[in-house]
């Protein structure tokens, strides 16, 4: 009986997308590679490899998603430490990111702001993976994903999950 479980448990996997990011010391989502439904800019090198700037990443409504972030950085993680939050649609990501300054405690997570948070992850440092599965929102339209850390989202670490 139990392998039939676990049978069950990969087959239900197997139907999760899932997303590998990477967060750089240059305050950008990156992917190493184009992919199905994600939407890329300008390449960028780092440590010597190229990646490709994340910009958007496009979902079927009520579709399951596993985010999987990595920061790749030589920096102490009090100076560079990413994460990844999907913002509720008509949220502000600019006010949310400037209430997010003041929650270092918290990870960059403002207490007074969980309810505009679809998923988040923990933040990352140098050489670290957080991730987080969820369901997309079905209402179709966009939302904003950024990293809340001091400064990530002015300096262009922010996308748009396109819910169609």
């Amino acid at each position: 009986m139990e392998e039939q479980g676990s049978q069950t448990e990969e087959a239900q996997n197997e139907e999760v997308r899932t997303i590998e990011i990477i967060g750089i010391d240059q305050m950008k989502y990156v992917v190493r590679e184009e992919g199905e439904m994600i939407g890329t800019g300008s390449t960028m090198e780092v440590n010597g490899e190229s990646y490709l700037l994340l910009e958007s990443i496009d979902a079927s409504a009520g579709e399951e998603l596993h985010i999987q972030l990595k920061t790749i950085s030589n920096l102490p993680a009090n100076a560079m430490a990413h994460n990844w939050i999907l913002l509720k649609m008509g949220v502000d990501p600019a006010a949310f990111t400037q209430a997010a300054g003041t929650a270092k405690t918290n990870g960059y997570i403002p207490q007074d702001r969980t309810d505009d948070i679809i998923a988040y992850t923990d933040l990352a440092a140098g050489g670290e993976t957080v991730e987080v599965t969820f369901t997309v929102p079905e209402e179709t339209g966009s939302y904003n994903y950024l990293c809340s850390f001091p400064g990530h989202f002015a300096a262009g670490m922010k996308g748009t999950l396109n819910v169609q």
